[in-house]
């Protein structure tokens, strides 16, 4: 909310943010906090934790930007509703680029279970006690019935660096069994 005043005040004001002092970087985002955090909430699905960050990004990304002289309040509203926009695109770029990396993922279970349900379910078992750990570890807990995120607890390491051992297995494994070893 936008507080009431004179020209020579946001004149002022405009002056002393563009020298990027403190206390009028702390009006600005009084001002314009509420209004960018309604328009960041209807972005991100009314999650209000993900918009209150894309607020705060959003000044910071200002106050970054020393380069960048504004010559009107409304210039500077119009760069945060931007930078939050920009933020939300990468936003929803980022879950896309984790789902195409979850289904690769599950491809790569589905040729698991794809040989648990053939005769070479054995071999399998046998094999994976020669793939090295981490990978034959993470490989192990897997066929266990352990998912990701449990092997990822037990083996106290992040659910990426899980998912990279699980997949550098089942390299390992393809490539045994593309060989003709049974």
């Amino acid at each position: 909310m936008e507080v009431c005043r004179n020209d020579d005040d946001l004149g002022f004001l405009l002056m002393r943010f563009n020298q990027r002092d403190t206390s009028a970087f702390a009006t600005i985002y009084m001002d314009f906090f509420t209004e960018l955090h309604v328009y960041a909430n209807r972005l991100y699905c009314n999650t209000s934790e993900s918009a209150a960050d894309a607020v705060q990004e959003a000044f910071c990304y200002l106050w970054e930007r020393h380069d960048v002289i504004f010559d009107s309040l409304t210039k500077i509203k119009a760069f945060l509703f931007v930078a939050i926009k920009n933020r939300y695109k990468n936003h929803v770029n980022h879950l896309g680029v984790r789902q195409k990396y979850k289904d690769a993922m599950e491809q790569e279970t589905s040729f698991v279970e794809d040989v648990l349900d053939s005769e070479l379910a054995t071999s399998l078992l046998e094999y994976v006690e020669y793939i090295p750990d981490p990978e034959g570890k993470v490989m192990k807990l897997y066929l266990a019935g352990l998912d990701a995120e449990e092997i990822a607890d037990h083996m106290k390491l992040s659910i990426r660096t899980v998912y990279n051992a699980k997949s550098r297995a089942v390299g390992m494994l393809k490539k045994f069994f593309s060989l003709g070893n049974r």
